[in-house]
């Protein structure tokens, strides 16, 4: 039996950069992974392990374990197989299909699917709204896999877009904000401004979880010291680099906006339209811990960004790596 894992794209961005950060991710040769339509199929002796690598990754959809087949028959012998794994008595279940290139179409995959399960398990029912077991079939011609979808993925846009620079304390909004960044697809240059040793190991925590979730390939680490004025680090860095900047910096009107945007016209400070409490989700998520406490010289203010200040660049990216191995090549550097 050939086991598989099957990732469902979220239909954002495009296809191409999934497959490739998802081969990146696996670390396999691009053999080891095709797909059929949306769902990327990705060989290997415990698919469960590759879920677990894939679950997060910006882009997905959705994860699901199972088996490939060929023809309808093996089709149904593969899904009964799940069935008696993942589907007890009384317990409800869907499944959903994608075909193409086939005489069937995907009603008759379903159709054919639950005849099978509801025969084979003893008190099963279809439930389309709120199944427990959600079943994931795709069929290309004769040849397709099927699978339990295990868990969902972070959805989004799958990394490969522009390089933009993320402005990032370790706090609890530049860090949430780095990865709404992530799941818009860009890719990630994480800008700190040294302030203190806490503050650094924060951020490169944040590098190293960011690391593990998207395409390492695109994402980097800068850390800017030097100077006086940390604030002032970032204002010269910005006007030296003149990338797109995401955030880190929360104005508290709106005029401040209005003269950022004048003084600094490559800089672009999207607002977090939702609720603090929703943005500490986000940053509890990304496995950070409690919202750290500010530290001193931490707070932008338009007048310290403007101010010039010298500074030296110390780079790291490119590689999974825990916080640890971050700060210890960074001190090497330094």
């Amino acid at each position: 039996m050939k086991a598989v894992a099957m990732v469902g794209w979220s239909g954002a961005g495009k296809f191409e950069d999934l497959e490739r950060t998802a081969v990146r991710k696996m670390k396999s040769s691009r053999k080891a992974a095709d797909h059929i339509d949306d769902t990327l199929l990705v060989d290997s002796e415990d698919p469960v392990v590759v879920a677990r690598r894939l679950a997060y990754l910006p882009g997905v959809a959705w994860v699901s374990v199972g088996y490939r087949f060929s023809g309808n028959k093996e089709y149904l012998e593969k899904l009964e197989l799940l069935a008696k794994r993942y589907l007890s008595k009384g317990r409800t279940f869907r499944i959903s299909a994608r075909v193409v290139g086939s005489g069937q179409t995907a009603g008759d995959a379903v159709l054919a699917g639950n005849s099978e399960l509801l025969s084979s398990i003893p008190g099963a029912r279809v439930e389309e709204r709120s199944p427990k077991v959600k079943f994931r079939v795709c069929v290309e011609g004769a040849k397709g896999a099927c699978g339990v979808e295990i868990r969902a993925g972070p959805g989004g846009v799958p990394t490969g877009g522009d390089w933009v620079a993320c402005l990032v304390s370790g706090g609890v909004h530049s860090s949430s904000l780095a990865w709404m960044a992530a799941l818009s697809g860009f890719s990630l240059r994480l800008v700190h401004s040294r302030t203190d040793e806490s503050a650094l190991r924060r951020v490169a925590r944040l590098y190293s979880e960011l690391s593990f979730r998207m395409d390492q390939g695109r994402l980097q680490l800068i850390v800017l010291d030097g100077g006086k004025n940390p604030p002032g680090r970032i204002g010269q860095w910005l006007r030296d680099t003149r990338l797109t900047a995401f955030g880190g910096i929360r104005p508290a009107r709106s005029e401040e906006l209005a003269k950022l945007a004048k003084n600094f016209p490559n800089l672009v400070l999207p607002l977090i339209l939702v609720q603090d409490e929703a943005v500490r989700a986000v940053y509890r998520s990304l496995g950070l811990g409690p919202e750290p406490k500010a530290a001193k010289g931490g707070r932008f203010s338009l007048k310290s960004l403007q101010a010039r200040s010298p500074y030296s660049e110390n780079r790291f990216g490119g590689v999974q790596a825990d916080s640890n191995a971050i700060i210890d090549a960074i001190k090497r550097r330094s």
